[in-house]
């Protein structure tokens, strides 16, 4: 009776265990996949589960395999219990599972649960694996395959440092248990980790492209904008997501969206001239596309915004240098054949009206005549100047004095037409390669403009300043004439720098054209933002590392 008292007990006990094992699997079960409801990696539940299984196993030293299907290799995740040097000379470099013949190869290929007793007597184990017995000191090991149906993903095994596992039957069915719920956690944390990787990936995409993009449902509501766009705008995207696009652009953007949306009408690349939140005016090429779910229904509109206006910008200037360059060997023509003919007449009036007594009426019509040539010569001076310019005297200085000078100048004419200057020029700016006198003359044409610019009087604002984001960040220096006067019409914006242009009842139209010659003569750009009743700002961009400012024959000069 006491032997079988005896035997109920051991086997009670037993049960007891195996229940306790079984609840401490739910257990941890339970914890892992709770996991997957917060924002943790991979890496941290594969954790848990080797800490989980020494846990309810009381295995002392475990490693976690995972397997690379396409590359066809097992690669060692997390270990705990070997020693630094056990764990970089046995499982630091993946297994393949075309050379490498091994228990963990065996347990991945067969898809089977394998208890090694004793290292030493077992016959499955190759060379390579008595190998890492030996480096690990393994007495007996447990390995079990991490299988999603019949697919094996990766394996466990266990051991206890240097002690025999002693396992029946229930306790390899129990740790394969285990291994069944941890192999769907697995799965299921690679897969939302997937997801997210593809979506950031995604998202970096979208925000990477240099096209602004906007995306609108079919509510049009705007769901998505990037960064592009917001910089194209102003807009900031926590401040229209979720609004109503007709509430955030204006109708030149949106009539597109609803034609997309209304008559599945698509565009591309249709151009647009806008001012954004921040006041600048931009030229962009708008492209409307659908947006369809997987039964092919159209369920918003993607918007895509190239912004053009540099394009344009450089367009316009081969445009106008090619309309100058023409211009420039017209005129260099005319003025060569007015010159001859005109020296004759000068001079044949000249002497008519030295003919002529002083009190006679004629003597008046002389005068106007040769006032009249006096303007003719002025003008083929001018188309001269521009049409054949002359080769700039460079020299190394510090531009800014040639500025102020240009300033000096004319302050008595600023003073009397009521004209305030603000001037900021930046200290310490790096010499650069000029023609001082052809600069002097820019400038000061430039001052006067604006002083005719601002009839009733006004503020100038000249500045000064080095841009270092310039081509690679080579630099360049900037330097803009800034007035609040009537501004330029829009229709005059592609002729203000035009031979013979002129809105003023006087002018030849010359300044501005000589001017900017004299600027390209320099490997300068110059180039003029206006707004009508608000006010003119004229750009002068003079590159600083150029093949002009490194000519080491050019000495250091200021010429002030």
């Amino acid at each position: 009776m006491k032997q079988s008292s005896r035997i109920h007990q051991r086997k009670e006990n037993r049960y007891t265990a195996e229940l306790e094992t079984k609840d401490k699997i739910l257990n941890s079960i339970y914890k892992i996949s709770g996991l997957l409801t917060k924002l943790i990696s991979l890496d941290k539940i594969l954790t848990s589960i080797v800490e989980e299984t020494s846990r309810v196993f009381g295995y002392s030293r475990i490693a976690l395999f995972l397997l690379d299907r396409e590359k066809r290799l097992l690669e060692c995740k997390y270990l705990i219990g070997f020693s630094p040097p056990e764990m970089k000379r046995a499982f630091s470099n993946p297994f393949n599972l075309e050379r490498h013949d091994c228990l963990e190869t065996m347990v991945v290929e067969t898809g089977e649960t394998i208890y090694i007793k004793d290292h030493q007597k077992d016959r499955r184990l190759t060379r390579m694996d008595r190998v890492i017995s030996r480096l690990n000191r393994r007495v007996s090991t447990v390995a079990v395959p991490l299988k999603i149906k019949r697919d094996v993903i990766g394996l466990i095994e266990a051991d206890k440092n240097e002690t025999r596992l002693q396992l029946t039957q229930k306790d390899i069915r129990l740790f394969s248990i285990f291994a069944n719920h941890a192999s769907m956690i697995i799965e299921n944390a690679r897969l939302y980790e997937a997801s997210i990787n593809e979506r950031n990936f995604a998202h970096n995409i979208q925000e990477s492209t240099p096209n602004g993009l906007i995306a609108v449902n079919c509510n049009c509501v705007i769901t998505t904008i990037n960064r592009k766009a917001e910089i194209l705008f102003g807009l900031t995207r926590h401040n229209v997501l979720g609004m109503n696009v007709s509430d955030v652009f204006e109708a030149r953007i949106t009539e597109p969206i609803h034609r997309a949306m209304d008559d599945f009408e698509t565009i591309n690349n249709q151009e647009i001239d806008i001012q954004n939140k921040n006041g600048n005016r931009i030229i962009l090429g708008l492209s409307t596309s659908l947006i369809r779910n997987k039964d092919d229904i159209a369920i918003g509109v993607l918007v895509l915004f190239s912004d053009l206006t540099e394009t344009k910008k450089t367009e316009e200037l081969i445009r106008r240098m090619d309309r100058l360059t023409s211009l420039g060997q017209l005129s260099a023509g005319i003025a060569h054949e007015i010159r001859n003919p005109l020296a004759s007449i000068n001079f044949n009036v000249q002497m008519l009206g030295k003919q002529m007594s002083s009190a006679m009426k004629e003597k008046t019509i002389i005068e106007d005549t040769l006032v009249g040539i006096e303007r003719i010569k002025k003008l083929v001076k001018g188309i001269h100047d521009f049409a054949k310019p002359g080769s700039p005297l460079l020299n190394k200085g510090n531009i800014n004095h040639v500025i102020v000078d240009s300033i000096s100048l004319l302050n008595p004419q600023l003073k009397k037409n009521k004209i305030k200057t603000y001037v900021n020029l930046q200290e310490e700016i790096p010499p650069v390669i000029f023609d001082r006198l052809k600069m002097q003359q820019v400038f000061i044409n430039l001052i006067i403009n604006a002083m005719e610019a601002m009839p009733e009087g006004g503020l100038l604002k000249i500045n000064s300043a080095i841009d270092n984001h310039y081509k690679n960040d080579s630099g360049q220096l900037v330097i803009s004439f800034a007035d609040n006067g009537i501004g330029i019409p829009s229709q005059h914006y592609s002729k203000i720098f035009d031979p013979f242009f002129t809105t003023k009842p006087e002018g030849t139209g010359l300044g501005l054209s000589i001017a900017h010659k004299i600027i390209e003569q320099h490997n300068a750009l110059i180039e003029v933002e206006s707004a009508e009743k608000k006010g003119t700002t004229f750009i002068i961009k003079i590159p600083l590392n150029t093949g002009m400012n490194d000519e080491a024959s050019l000495q250091s000069t200021d010429h002030r």
